[in-house]
């Protein structure tokens, strides 16, 4: 996330080759707004790039919080994209 956040907002690309060429091949299915990144799906709406931090929240929080189910894996998913 970090790599392709940098090349996006600076220009800026790792000074390995084959990594460069890698960000700049995946950064063209992100964007920026606002200060955060999305990542462009075909058929959903701008998904939301998380740290791990924030990726661990939402999954605690969707396992025991409010959503406080243990459903299936794709209940879980679609859960996580909303």
């Amino acid at each position: 996330m970090d790599p392709i956040l940098q090349y996006l907002q600076n220009q800026t690309l790792p000074a390995d080759p084959a990594e460069a060429q890698r960000v700049r091949y995946r950064s063209t299915r992100y964007l920026i707004i606002n200060g955060a990144l999305y990542k462009r799906r075909f058929s959903l709406p701008y998904l939301g790039c998380l740290t791990p931090e924030e990726g661990h929240y939402v999954l605690r929080e969707i396992h025991e919080g409010i959503c406080g189910n243990h459903s299936g894996a794709r209940s879980l998913a679609h859960k996580a994209i909303r």
